[in-house]
C-alpha cells in the first residue's frame, strides 16, 4: 500500500499523464515565474472536470472559468467599482481600499503584501488561497488563506508546503464528501466508485478494523482537513485500486475505485453475493423474512445457473406464465426464483453448516433450482 504519493503522481496512477492544454494556461503562464509542484500540477488540472468543484481554480469549473490571479490585481479591480461611489459611512475595508487608491502602485507592498491567488473555499465560499508572489521562486513555498471578510492584511499560513496542499484538494475532491464531480469524471475515464456498506449493521460506516481488513494501516494515512471533517486516500499497488474517505463525527468511510472491468473491491449491492449475505440474516429475523418472501428474485441477464456476481434485484411477482419483467428503472429483468425460495434454500443450508459461505449457498441455490 502507498501512503506518500504526491498530487501528481495519484493523477498519473488515475490516467492523467499528457498536459490537459488548456489554451488559457498556455498564454497565462508566459513570462510567469511559478513554483516547480504548481506549474508541474496545472499542467494536469487545467480544465481538468476532476477539479470542477474544488478549493482550486484551474479555468474550466461547474461555476464558471476561475484562473489564478494576483491579490493586486483583484484589489485594484475593486477600487475600480468603487471610485465613483465611495460610501458614505465605509467600512474598515472601505476605508483600507481607499487609503490604498490614493497611493502609486509602486508603494503598495508598504500596506497589503501581494499573492498569487490560486483558489478559494469552493463549499463555504468565505476565503480565498495564495502564494505571495516574493516564494514564487521556491520549488514548493507555503500556502497562505484569507478570510474575504477580513482586512486587507489578513493573511494566514494554511499549508507550509504547496504539495500538501494540492494533495489535499485532490484527496478531498477524490473522497466525494461535499460533491460527486470526481466520481463522475473518473467513470467516464473507465473507472467505477464502490462504497463500503456493512450488510449486518445495513450501515454505510466503516472501521480501523474494516481499513485493516483491506490492508490499509490507519496510522500511516495521510490525512487532510476538508471542509467536512478529514479526508485520506492510499493506494493499492497490488490491485492497482485507490483506497479513499473521511472522517467526521467519529464515523468513518470508505470507498474504493478500481477498473471497471476489474472484481469488485467491496460487496456489490445489485449482485446474487449480497442476497446470500442478506439471506443468513433474513433467516433469523421473521419481519424481514416476511418482506423478502412477497417479492420475487430477477437477474438483469437471463441464465439458468446463477454466479455470486450475477446482477440481482427484487422485484414483484411476475404475471401468471411470464418469466421477465420490465421496470422503468432497470430495464428488461429475467425471472430467477422467488424471495420465499430463496429463504428457504439458505436456511436448510446453513442448519447444515451455520457457517456456510456465499460460495456454497449459491452452490445450494443452484443445485435447488436444478431440482426444481
Amino acid at each position: 500500500m502507498e501512503y506518500e504519493l504526491t498530487a501528481v503522481e495519484l493523477l498519473n496512477r488515475l490516467g492523467y499523464r499528457e498536459p490537459t492544454g488548456a489554451e488559457w494556461l498556455k498564454g497565462w503562464k508566459r513570462g510567469r515565474r511559478l513554483p516547480e509542484v504548481y506549474a508541474e500540477f496545472l499542467e494536469l488540472a487545467a480544465d481538468n472536470p476532476l477539479f470542477g468543484t474544488s478549493d482550486l481554480w484551474t479555468g474550466k469549473m461547474s461555476h464558471g472559468v476561475c484562473v489564478p490571479r494576483t491579490y493586486y490585481e483583484e484589489l485594484q479591480e475593486a477600487i475600480e467599482d468603487r471610485k465613483d461611489r465611495w460610501p458614505k459611512r465605509p467600512g474598515k475595508y472601505e476605508k483600507a481600499l481607499y487609503a490604498l487608491s490614493q497611493l502609486s502602485p509602486e508603494d503598495w507592498p508598504e500596506q497589503a503584501e501581494d499573492y498569487l491567488m490560486i483558489g478559494s473555499d469552493c463549499a463555504g465560499g468565505i476565503g480565498t488561497f495564495g502564494i505571495r508572489t516574493r516564494d514564487l521562486t521556491e520549488a514548493d513555498p507555503p500556502v497562505y488563506w484569507k478570510k474575504d471578510s477580513g482586512s486587507l492584511t489578513d493573511w494566514k499560513l494554511e499549508n507550509e508546503r504547496l504539495s500538501d496542499f494540492l494533495l489535499g484538494v485532490l484527496t478531498e475532491a477524490l473522497a466525494c464528501v461535499d460533491y460527486q464531480t470526481a466520481e463522475s469524471a473518473l467513470e467516464e475515464r473507465g473507472w467505477r466508485y464502490e462504497e463500503y456498506y456493512d450488510v449486518k449493521k445495513e450501515d454505510w460506516v466503516a472501521s480501523k478494523a474494516v481499513l485493516k481488513q483491506y490492508g490499509i494501516n490507519y496510522g500511516k494515512l495521510k490525512r487532510f482537513r476538508g471542509n467536512s471533517g478529514m479526508v485520506f486516500c492510499c493506494w493499492d499497488e497490488t490491485r492497482n485500486v485507490l483506497f479513499t474517505g473521511g472522517t467526521e463525527g467519529g464515523e468513518l468511510s470508505l470507498s474504493a475505485v478500481s477498473r471497471k472491468e476489474a472484481e469488485n473491491i467491496f460487496l456489490d449491492l445489485d449482485s446474487l453475493e449480497y442476497l446470500l449475505e442478506e439471506a443468513r440474516l433474513w433467516v433469523k429475523d421473521k419481519e424481514r423474512a416476511d418482506e423478502i418472501s412477497s417479492y420475487y428474485i430477477y437477474t438483469k441477464t437471463p441464465v439458468r445457473e446463477v454466479c455470486l456476481s450475477d446482477a440481482c434485484c427484487l422485484e414483484d411477482l411476475p404475471k401468471e406464465g411470464e418469466t421477465s419483467l420490465e421496470t422503468p428503472k432497470e430495464g428488461m429483468l429475467y425471472a430467477l426464483c422467488s424471495g420465499k425460495f430463496l429463504l428457504e434454500t439458505a436456511e436448510r443450508t446453513l442448519k447444515k453448516n451455520p457457517k456456510a459461505g456465499p460460495a456454497e449457498l449459491a452452490a445450494a441455490l443452484n443445485e435447488a433450482l436444478g431440482d426444481r
